[in-house]
């Protein structure tokens, strides 16, 4: 292979890798991108999807009754032994006696088109109710898990920009550390320092590592769990361009109630009361109309006949009408649970509404606490920073010990870990909020 060639490989496999590398990183710059990408692509929404066409058809299919049911069929009977029927006397010219004689013929065959059409059925009616509002169950469903997937979401992602956020003040932790230990590690060289300093220098060194190495964990741990969310694969390319943000102004009034958990509540209470009619239309009556056309043929032997013209009319309307009467008090105790579930759900709607106005509350009230907490934390962990500056410098100039900086400087991590703590609980408390409100 000559060097032309060589070269228009490499450059193939190349472009390959890039297109490849391209189609695979997915980057996102706000919250509401990760929502939208993930409700298209969450394989539970799309499950959730599913289920709401299927109650859609099942909706369809109970209606059913609404309409006329037509078939067309085809019967033949063979009668062993034809049935005596008692006529009067006088067909017979015997007049005052009852002659039993024999009608009909030993094989006879009907063929036609029968229609019927439900007129009254409070069941079937009571029926297509449920099955509605089991579509409008099925959706308040998945409007709940979006909602509970956008939270989840919004929590995982704002973790990993958290954790983002560690990596990059533990990789100046980390430098910071690197400097002290260089410093130091000269001063002992001069002779200006023991083996004691060396070693907590190196010791602090490497517990910056650590963390450093502990917050890029967690990175990776969030940014899996947002892949999964939003049905990425391990070798897509996740980024994120954000930067944490925390100076919303939320107030009570932005806080919309938990109306789609409330929701589901309701439906689940109106199903109940629909079951409950139903069971009580067990004792109503039920009229059914019938039309059939068709015609009939017999013989005294066994054969069959296609033409038209050995086919007799046989055509007919009738109505079915049926009252139950007794059923072995299965109605009465059918009605009695139905009735039992509907107070059952009754109560639990009830329930539902006067804790979510009390969890509403706590939610607004550890959203500020969290709020204040974190900005006034920020706030110390700015002042703390710049101490370990000053710190390092006076370190540097040799107008403090070491054990002085390193004091400085743990102070300046206990307030790091307070930061980073208080930001996750404002952040968990806000996504709960903007969950609701988008």
């Amino acid at each position: 292979m000559d060097s032309k060639m060589k070269k228009f490989v490499s450059l193939t496999i190349a472009f390959v890798i890039t297109i490849s590398w391209v189609n695979g990183q997915n980057t996102f710059h706000s919250l509401e991108e990760i929502w939208s990408y993930a409700l298209e692509n969450n394989s539970d929404n799309t499950v959730y999807q599913l289920q709401v066409e299927k109650a859609i058809k099942d909706y369809k299919t109970v209606n059913s009754f609404l309409y006329p049911k037509i078939s067309v069929g085809m019967s033949g009977q063979y009668n062993k032994e034809i049935p005596e029927t008692p006529v009067p006397g006088e067909i017979f010219g015997r007049p005052g006696e009852t002659i039993y004689a024999q009608f009909g013929q030993t094989y006879n065959y009907t063929r036609g088109l029968s229609a019927s059409k439900t007129l009254l059925d409070w069941q079937s009616m009571f029926q297509a109710k449920i099955a509605k509002s089991n579509t409008n169950l099925v959706k308040a469903e998945k409007a709940l898990f979006e909602q509970n997937l956008k939270q989840q979401l919004a929590q995982v992602y704002n973790a990993a920009l958290t954790a983002q956020a560690a990596v990059e003040l533990s990789q100046k932790d980390l430098a910071l550390a690197d400097s002290t230990l260089l410093l130091t590690t000269n001063r002992f060289q001069q002779g200006i320092i023991d083996n004691l300093s060396l070693n907590q220098a190196k010791i602090n060194k490497n517990n910056a590592l650590d963390r450093l190495e502990q917050n890029k964990q967690y990175l990776f741990e969030n940014e899996t769990n947002l892949k999964m969310l939003l049905g990425l694969t391990p070798s897509d390319t996740l980024f994120l361009s954000e930067k944490i943000q925390f100076n919303e102004n939320i107030s009570i009034e932005t806080i919309i109630p938990d109306e789609l958990n409330l929701n589901l509540y309701k439906i689940q209470t109106e199903n109940a009361g629909f079951v409950t009619k139903q069971a009580i239309a067990r004792f109503s009556p039920k009229l059914d109309i019938v039309t059939y056309w068709g015609g009939v043929q017999y013989h005294d032997d066994f054969k069959f006949s296609m033409k038209s013209s050995d086919w007799q009319p046989n055509r007919y309307i009738g109505l079915n009408l049926s009252i139950p009467l007794f059923s072995g008090f299965a109605n009465k105790n059918q009605y009695q649970s139905a009735k039992i579930s509907q107070n059952i759900a009754q109560l639990k709607y009830d329930e539902a509404i006067r804790k979510s106005s009390l969890n509403d509350s706590i939610l607004f009230n550890n959203y500020v606490s969290a709020k204040h907490s974190v900005q006034m934390v920020q706030q110390n962990l700015e002042l703390a920073n710049e101490n370990v500056q000053l710190a390092y410098s006076k370190y540097s100039e040799g107008l403090i010990s070491l054990d002085n900086y390193l004091s400085v400087y743990d102070d300046y991590l206990a307030v790091e870990n307070q930061y980073f703590s208080r930001l996750a609980d404002y952040l968990i408390n806000k996504a709960i909020i903007q969950s609701r409100n988008k």
